[in-house]
């Protein structure tokens, strides 16, 4: 086991992970969204824990969609974030940083008193995983270098904001903390080697090994919620949905639930044990579980199956006969799932990483975005 940016690896699951950054010509995250989330609280902008823990490449503040993806200018890498209004049609750049690779993205965004906070050159699939610092920008597009929240850099694996205060984990230090978004009173909530975090209310939920844990958003003692030390396996992420928590094994073999107090255990969906399947991506919307499965089907393709937890069944919603090469991060909003892929046909951007929409019923993918762009392709912003 490695723990890989704050996150316990399978070697397996780092494997395939580095050989996903390898294939990928041009690779980074856009998520174009058609559904709302209204704001709340002081201004927040909700996001759910699934999103979250599908690193939150794109939020969406009423009618604003905001997505990252890089731009190339020449020899430069530039990690770029876009606000789209889906009313007027208009899309304005409102935050860049220059980047070392070419996979580089911002992740974790959040919006809070009308400035955009997120993690700059986020890397997804990679030794790095982390960001060297919390930034924040101000979404009109006149200023689009953000500023740092903190004083020192640090090596920051997860962040998100409610309510005016920022909870994000520190994976050289292995610190979970929060600070007020105006740089104030940082302080260290818990020490612990994570693996993945949700919140909720006044509660972490946060895994570390074999190890359910919560710890109060005020820090303290943290406390146990199950140990799954007796059935060998650590736990690789987390989601958070009404009282319970979903989590994937770091076998990436099955999907399971518990709920919050630690009671009603149960397996969701595992693929069978003599089948070279595992599952990448998971996330939880609306009490259905939907996950990308690797080697499906007869033509051992990439999926993505939908399955309510109670059922024995799962059901196709992108088929293994669309002809993808890859599908990873699932984002759910509203009835539409939103992944990219690589199909392994070359009739799509020459089998480069492209941005895909499904129904959560299931149909046909539609593509919508490239992943990447060539700023003396398409116009560019520099």
């Amino acid at each position: 086991m490695k723990n890989v940016g704050g996150f316990v690896l399978s070697g397996r699951n780092k494997t395939h992970r580095v050989l996903k950054l390898y294939l990928c010509l041009i690779f980074t995250a856009v998520f174009v969204f058609t559904g709302v989330i209204s704001s709340c609280g002081k201004n927040t902008v909700a996001v759910s824990s699934g999103n979250i823990s599908n690193y939150g490449y794109v939020l969406v503040d009423k009618d604003d969609i905001y997505y990252t993806k890089t731009i190339i200018n020449g020899a430069m890498f530039y990690s770029n974030i876009y606000k789209y209004n889906i009313k007027s049609g208009t899309e304005i750049l409102v935050a860049s940083t220059e980047a070392d690779y070419y996979n580089e993205m911002n992740a974790f965004l959040s919006i809070d008193n009308g400035e955009l906070y997120f993690l700059a050159n986020f890397l997804d699939g990679s030794y790095k995983e982390c960001s060297p610092n919390i930034s924040k920008v101000k979404p009109d597009g006149k200023k689009i270098k953000p500023e740092k929240i903190l004083d020192e850099d640090i090596s920051c694996a997860f962040m998100q904001v409610i309510n005016g205060v920022i909870y994000y984990y520190d994976d050289v230090e292995h610190g979970l903390y929060k600070i007020n978004i105006d740089g104030t009173k940082k302080q260290l909530l818990c020490e612990a080697a994570i693996s993945g975090i949700a919140i909720s209310g006044d509660k972490i939920y946060f895994a570390e090994f074999e190890m359910l844990m919560e710890v109060s958003t005020d820090g303290g003692e943290p406390k146990e919620i199950y140990d799954f030390g007796e059935e060998n396996f650590y736990i690789e992420s987390l989601v958070f949905e009404g009282d319970y928590l979903y989590y994937l094994d770091d076998s990436l073999s099955f999907i399971g639930r518990i709920r919050t107090d630690g009671k009603d255990k149960s397996i969701i969906y595992r693929v069978g044990d003599d089948l070279p399947v595992y599952i990448d991506y998971f996330n939880v919307s609306g009490g259905t579980v939907y996950f990308v499965l690797d080697e499906y089907g007869p033509t051992g393709n990439y999926a993505v199956l939908s399955i309510v937890p109670g059922n024995r069944l799962a059901k196709v919603v992108v088929s293994d006969s669309e002809d993808f090469g890859d599908i990873s991060a699932l984002s759910v909003w509203g009835e539409k799932i939103y992944f990219f892929g690589m199909p392994i046909s070359e009739t799509i951007m020459d089998s480069d990483y492209v941005w895909f929409t499904v129904n959560k019923s299931g149909g046909k993918p539609e593509a919508f975005k490239p992943l990447s762009e060539d700023s003396e392709t398409f116009g560019g912003d520099f």
